[in-house]
């Protein structure tokens, strides 16, 4: 293979961890390179500058490199590897030259192919913390339940029947106010919440709305045409937020859900005894989505953030990245100075990489 760059060279290159805290970024993807793939190569965005950089760092370590990244929390990847297993690394987000790498119990053995796919990821925190609890929320029923640094078993949860509709392919988030593990509803009227150890109890908590706009018949009929996904997000602060995530349904009703045809989102803050109140306005804040746990950070703290806003992430290349302002209520594509190149070799899937103190 060759030594040679794979990505434009327009693109500025430079170590990713030079301070001692990294700013939110997204990691686009990685490529093996150099002779028998001792380097990997990295293609970050920057969501402050919008341009990507690249980074030229530590190979991909042999286990991960034939497994399925399938979402991240904390910085740490989690990936499905053959035949039945679940690996968790903080690679590539880890400055040391030896990334961690975790072994978690098989997967569930359940009939069909639930757990061949993967809707959720969160965790309570770094899994090098001994306290660190793991949620996996596979397609379906099933949600499995880790706690790599006092239990080397796990546990699995299992909604009820009754309940299997409304949560088929629901996201995960860990509040640490509540110190739970919360799932919202596929329909965004219904919580499902857990503490995360083997003798809790499931919770099902109802959404009541309030303080809802007037919409125009245009409006109803666009969000009529599209598809909706919800995610829930917890501030530094402990407050939360519904986000309900209208995308333009492709002309063949493909069931896909493409962020790259971003129309609106409707933004809910949580108040007392589960009230959510629409909002057009969430202050300093800015809050990431895509294929990681979600999260929110004060733009203040990292210059060029545009505070009030959402930073969201689609599929492919070059398309459906971009920042949703949420009072003008208008979403708008990235449109970076570099260009980045595709390849078959790519490793990872995009995904936004959280703040760290290194």
């Amino acid at each position: 293979m060759s030594t040679s760059l794979l990505i434009p060279q327009r693109c500025n290159t430079f170590r990713m961890f030079s301070s001692s805290t990294t700013n939110p970024f997204l990691l686009h993807h990685a490529i093996p390179c150099g002779e028998e793939a001792q380097r990997t190569e990295f293609l970050m965005l920057d969501p402050a500058k919008e341009d990507y950089f690249t980074t030229v760092d530590k190979p991909l370590p042999k286990n991960l490199i034939k497994s399925k990244l399938v979402g991240s929390s904390h910085g740490w990847g989690v990936y499905l590897s053959s035949p039945d297993y679940i690996l968790i690394s903080n690679y590539p987000s880890s400055s040391k030259s030896n990334p961690k790498i975790i072994d978690l119990p098989p997967r569930p053995s359940l009939n069909g192919s639930q757990t061949e796919l993967v809707s959720g990821v969160a965790m309570s925190s770094s899994p090098e913390e001994e306290e660190c609890i793991i949620a996996v929320k596979y397609m379906g029923r099933p949600v499995s339940i880790y706690t790599p640094g006092q239990d080397s078993q796990g546990f699995l949860l299992a909604m009820s029947t009754r309940l299997f509709d409304y949560f088929e392919q629901s996201k995960l988030m860990y509040s640490k106010r509540d110190q739970r593990f919360y799932m919202p509803s596929s329909g965004g009227h219904h919580l499902w919440s857990w503490v995360g150890l083997p003798s809790t109890t499931p919770q099902y908590h109802e959404l009541k709305f309030h303080n809802l706009p007037q919409f125009s018949h245009s409006e109803l009929q666009l969000f009529d045409s599209c598809y909706r996904a919800h995610e829930l997000v917890e501030s530094p602060s402990g407050q939360r937020f519904l986000l309900k995530w209208y995308v333009e349904s492709p002309a063949n009703k493909s069931l896909v859900f493409n962020c790259g045809g971003t129309k609106r989102f409707m933004v809910f803050r949580e108040e007392e005894d589960m009230n959510m109140c629409y909002t057009e306005d969430i202050g300093d804040l800015c809050i990431f989505l895509g294929n990681n746990e979600p999260f929110c950070v004060k733009a203040s703290s990292f210059p060029g953030l545009n505070p009030n806003s959402i930073y969201f992430l689609g599929e492919g290349y070059g398309e459906g990245y971009g920042v949703y302002d949420i009072a003008t209520r208008s979403p708008r594509s990235f449109t970076p100075k570099s260009t980045p190149s595709s390849s078959s070799e790519q490793i990872v899937l995009p995904y936004w990489i959280p703040p760290m103190s290194l």
